[in-house]
């Protein structure tokens, strides 16, 4: 079932008080103890929603059970682990404004930007392929796991050195594997092409043009500008009992430094819609801060790696039935997923860009039924709001 969205709404208001109401029941029931929801048109103000405290346990008890602690009442500038949100929000857009730019060619081989990938399994992957998910290469290894026993200055080495030596499982080109590694690769790209750091990039290319404070390893500020939300008590990261929190959750991009291609990004609501505005008023074909190139942005959008993928160009599309974005998803619409719980849609069709951030993981990663079922009907919430203004 699709919901029939009328066409350049920019002046029609979305009334948000379901999603609010939506929202604190998440909360209440324990499906994360904080989240956020941030809606915006293509043009416009940014509408955010939160509900929550920062984090609801930190240290364990007697037996090793959590005893209740709640942190701090959030806010829209309350910043979140984006999580696998820093694929489309750094690597994809930092590579459509290098494409662009005839910086970077997509049909160029890995090896021909990144110099130690030469030789390797991943030489000859297509820029394309790990952008579409088509490499071939896994989703995910263990590499935190494998380099436990190496100082730091020569764990970032040993990870980049046993991502660019894994082998494909899959044949390149064919079918989609979604894949943590080709995004780490991209970014290592990104740094080779233009001689920065991702993190600098970053900060230079997105995040300064848009005045948004979002950025990789954000305990690394003086004096942060808001409370971070907590994260998970993961063992083998968190022997003091206490969550993470400021320190990114990907144990992979942990390794790494905190930064990476495929995971690292700290931010709020408010400031991650700003970003997706971006993409919203690009696909639209108007001029945006970041110099995103309507055409581009549109292929990258609707065009799948290989047929039958629901994978974009560094971004994810409905599938239904089921799909995160909710049953009425308009068809056109865009997005992707965080492991911590984030989460990120754009309709151009309803001139919506919606994000929703939760701390799902705290205290732990083994709910997944709460929060499945408050994502797909907070957007559902949403899109029948869009189909349905309000009477003014």
């Amino acid at each position: 079932m699709t919901v029939a969205v009328p066409q350049a709404l920019s002046a029609d208001p979305i009334d948000l008080s379901a999603c609010h109401a939506r929202l604190h029941l998440a909360v209440r029931q324990g499906a994360c103890s904080a989240a956020a929801f941030a809606v915006a048109r293509a043009r416009g103000p940014v509408h955010c929603v939160t509900a929550g405290r920062t984090s609801r346990v930190s240290l364990t008890g007697p037996g090793g059970r959590w005893q209740p602690m709640p942190g701090t009442p959030i806010g829209p500038g309350t910043r979140f682990d984006l999580a696998s949100l820093t694929k489309p929000i750094a690597t994809t857009t930092l590579l459509a404004q290098a494409v662009a730019a005839g910086h970077i060619d997509l049909s160029a081989p890995l090896q021909h930007y990144l110099a130690d990938a030469r030789g390797t399994p991943c030489g000859q992957f297509r820029v394309r392929d790990l952008l579409c998910h088509t490499s071939g290469w896994p989703a995910w290894l263990d590499y935190f796991a494998a380099t436990t026993g190496f100082a730091s200055h020569q764990r970032l080495a040993e990870v980049r050195h046993l991502v660019l030596t894994t082998q494909p499982v899959a044949e390149t080109g064919v079918q989609a594997v979604y894949s943590d590694l080709g995004f780490m690769a991209l970014g290592w790209m990104l740094e080779a092409t233009a001689g920065q750091p991702l993190s600098d990039l970053f900060a230079r290319q997105i995040a300064k043009p848009l005045n948004i404070h979002v950025g990789y390893r954000p305990m690394a500020a003086v004096q942060p500008l808001e409370p971070l939300v907590a994260t998970e008590i993961w063992s083998p990261r968190c022997s003091d009992g206490l969550p993470l929190q400021g320190v990114v959750h990907d144990d992979n991009c942990a390794a790494l430094g905190g930064v990476a291609g495929h995971a690292g990004l700290f931010g709020a609501a408010h400031d991650v819609a700003v970003w997706a505005q971006q993409w919203l008023s690009a696909h639209a074909g108007d001029p945006v801060s970041l110099g995103l190139d309507p055409s581009l942005v549109r292929a990258w959008t609707a065009a799948a790696g290989v047929a039958g993928s629901n994978w974009r160009h560094g971004w994810d599309s409905p599938t239904q039935p089921g799909s995160t974005a909710g049953s009425l998803a308009p068809a056109d619409s865009f997005g992707h997923l965080g492991f911590t719980g984030t989460s990120v849609w754009l309709a151009p069709s309803a001139d919506v860009a919606a994000v929703l951030l939760t701390n799902r993981v705290h205290p732990d990663r083994s709910a997944t039924g709460p929060i499945k079922t408050f994502r797909l009907e907070m957007y559902d919430l949403l899109w029948t709001a869009v189909a349905h203004p309000p009477v003014r």
